[in-house]
């Protein structure tokens, strides 16, 4: 390889990491905000200095299956930036880019806007965007994401999550895939919150539970102004916050009764199962780790499971995931309990905020389900074994 391609591959590097910074900031901040406008004016120099140095006027990029392609070249695999800006370009179904010398910084934000926030990027003089055409009958591309809640997709999305158990890595990409499509549905969605997956029956209960969840986790992470990928990442952790359950026996995970002492011991290693699983997976984020292991522990600090040396508060992304995850398994036909209502489930929530819950979060809970005092005023509650 020559010393000149080296370097234009560096410099192409270098450009693939900006467009992930300025993705960040944009994510985690507002349009205007300076960490913003720093990164894409970061942005523009760093594309200026990667055309120079490959002696270019503009670098385009074409997203094939998993690989990325500059100029023709496949990119080499070294860096995780190559595979999470092409994951970032195929799920706003962009599959080949064009950024040219002499973008200018308003083009760079419009550019960088909806890859962080949602939306599929326009193109402008500097920046062009559009679909590979490929030979054949047509077909749409595997990569699009069908509607989240429809059979097909649930189908699919039932497959990622027990493929987890054979290949680890493959599963999680296919559940990561699951959550942008959920995020995409939410954004345009009129109504405060969707339908929930149906449950078919006991067998698919964990699964059916874990979509739920992060459905609802990913609606209270929208309405405290979270976005973009740091939305993902909690809408991912949720989908895999009881993937520790898969490990568990179903003559316990399904037991129509109440579990003895035994048997609660463990239902309770799928914290511990779950966190050790996600370890092992490469890819995995840390904070799914954190939400596996966390998301029965108190928001007190008084002591729950998994047992810990000494107390803490469990992270927000976890109490998100045990609102959500209670929520849904108080307003679910279960082997060992009937399903209670909207109302009903909320009430169980404020019964147990200041102690289990933040009761801010719980409050925000219950505005997104459209709850009011006056309905959970009327409601008894059913505890129960919410594992």
């Amino acid at each position: 390889m020559s010393e000149r391609f080296q370097l234009g591959e560096a410099a192409v590097d270098r450009l693939i990491v900006q467009i992930g910074s300025a993705v960040s900031m944009r994510s985690l901040y507002a349009a205007s905000h300076p960490n913003v406008v720093k990164a894409c004016e970061k942005l523009v120099e760093t594309l200026a200095a990667a055309c120079a140095e490959r002696g270019k006027d503009e670098l385009t990029f074409l997203v094939v299956g998993d690989d990325l392609v500059v100029e023709g070249k496949p990119l080499r695999k070294t860096s995780l930036y190559h595979e999470q800006f092409a994951r970032a370009l195929r799920r706003r179904r962009v599959e080949r880019l064009t950024l040219a010398r002499g973008l200018e910084l308003e083009e760079c934000r419009r550019f960088v806007e909806p890859i962080a926030t949602g939306g599929t990027p326009v193109s402008t003089p500097h920046v062009i965007v559009g679909s590979l055409e490929l030979k054949g009958d047509g077909a749409a591309s595997s990569e699009s994401v069908p509607d989240p809640l429809s059979g097909d997709s649930l189908h699919a999305a039932r497959e990622a999550f027990t493929e987890m158990r054979k290949d680890k890595r493959t599963g999680l990409r296919r559940l990561e895939e699951v959550v942008w499509g959920l995020m995409d549905v939410l954004s345009q969605t009129t109504r405060e919150i969707l339908p929930l997956a149906p449950l078919k029956n006991h067998d698919e209960y964990t699964f059916v539970h874990s979509v739920n969840v992060s459905l609802l986790a990913l609606c209270q992470a929208r309405a405290l102004g979270i976005q973009g990928d740091p939305l993902h990442a909690i809408g991912v952790s949720a989908l895999v916050h009881d993937i520790g359950k898969l490990k568990i026996p179903l003559s316990v995970l399904n037991k129509p009764g109440k579990l003895e002492d035994d048997e609660w011991r463990v239902m309770q290693s799928h914290v511990e199962l779950g966190a050790r699983q996600l370890c092992e997976t490469p890819g995995a984020q840390p904070l799914a780790i954190v939400v596996a292991f966390e998301h029965h522990l108190r928001f007190d600090g008084q002591p729950s499971y998994p047992r810990l040396r000494a107390p803490r508060t469990p992270t927000l992304a976890s109490q998100i995931t045990a609102i959500a995850d209670v929520y849904d398994a108080a307003s679910t036909t279960r082997p060992y309990s009937q399903a209670q209502s909207r109302a009903a489930a909320i009430a169980l929530l404020r019964r147990r905020a200041g102690t289990w819950h933040d009761p801010l979060l719980v409050s925000n809970m219950a505005r997104i389900v459209g709850v009011t005092p006056e309905q959970e005023a009327g409601e008894t509650v059913r505890e129960g074994p919410w594992a």
